[in-house]
């Protein structure tokens, strides 16, 4: 497992707390109408030890998960869809992300998530993140640097 791998992978658990979730289910909350899902796109580097400000709250996770001195937010997004819905983001280097958020049970948010770079899904997963979370996933190369998603959910009162 690569080391950029591993890093996302514990970022699942500490960041997030999230759980993979293939059963499949497809209950929506009855305690929410919809939820906020947000997506943001963090170019890491070795070439500094700046922080965005933006990112400051999140750089004990970014450091503990990945082993880059420099991280710059350079998109964010957040769209608030339907339960079953879907939100669709773009991000660097011609791909973009696909979330359907599916129930909310126990405190947690099951969502779908796919990136998808051209007619082809380059990740594919369900997972549940506890609510008002944010996962980290550490992602392809670029010009500057790695790319790192952050996507989180806030379900919506009725």
């Amino acid at each position: 497992m690569s080391r950029l791998l591993a890093g996302a992978v514990l970022g699942l658990l500490s960041v997030g707390s999230v759980q993979a979730d293939d059963s499949g289910s497809h209950a929506y909350s009855p305690n929410s109408s919809a939820v906020e899902v947000r997506v943001g796109a963090v170019v890491a580097n070795n070439s500094g030890r700046e922080c965005d400000p933006r990112l400051v709250v999140m750089r004990k996770q970014f450091d503990a998960l990945f082993p880059y001195t420099s991280y710059r937010l350079v998109k964010e997004e957040r769209q608030r869809v339907p339960w079953g819905g879907q939100a669709d983001f773009d991000i660097p280097g011609g791909r973009y992300v696909l979330v359907i958020p599916k129930e909310f049970k126990n405190g947690r948010v099951a969502m779908r998530v796919l990136v998808i770079e051209g007619t082809r899904s380059i990740v594919e997963t369900t997972l549940s993140l506890r609510n008002h979370a944010t996962l980290l996933v550490g992602g392809p190369r670029q010009p500057d640097g790695v790319l790192i998603l952050a996507i989180g959910a806030d379900t919506v009162a009725q």
